[in-house]
């Protein structure tokens, strides 16, 4: 049983590397398509494409590491009470 825990813990980790990449393209194909359309519209030089790719960016990295931190602190909190139990088995098994 403790196999499968292992295994389920490992794709926790990798779903955390999934999700800040998700996060992080999405965000700079949101930046890029807005930036491309308000340019488009508006002063055709590509500044605000350039304005809006760089927002992007920014906005990908900072939410993508906010995910990154809530994940980790879920990840440590389930580490210590996973600890936890190991412990308390140990202990009654050997009463």
């Amino acid at each position: 049983m403790s196999i499968s825990k292992n295994i389920f813990r490992d794709f926790g980790k990798y779903n955390m590397v999934v999700m800040f990449t998700t996060t992080l393209i999405s965000n700079i194909v949101v930046g890029v398509l807005l930036g491309y359309y308000i340019d488009k519209w508006t002063f055709k030089n590509g500044v605000l494409l350039f304005i809006f790719t760089i927002l992007g960016i920014f906005s990908g990295l900072y939410n993508g590491f906010k995910i990154l931190l809530k994940e980790s602190e879920r990840y440590d909190k389930s580490e210590k009470v996973n600890k936890k139990d190991d412990n308390g088995d140990n202990n009654n098994g050997s009463n």
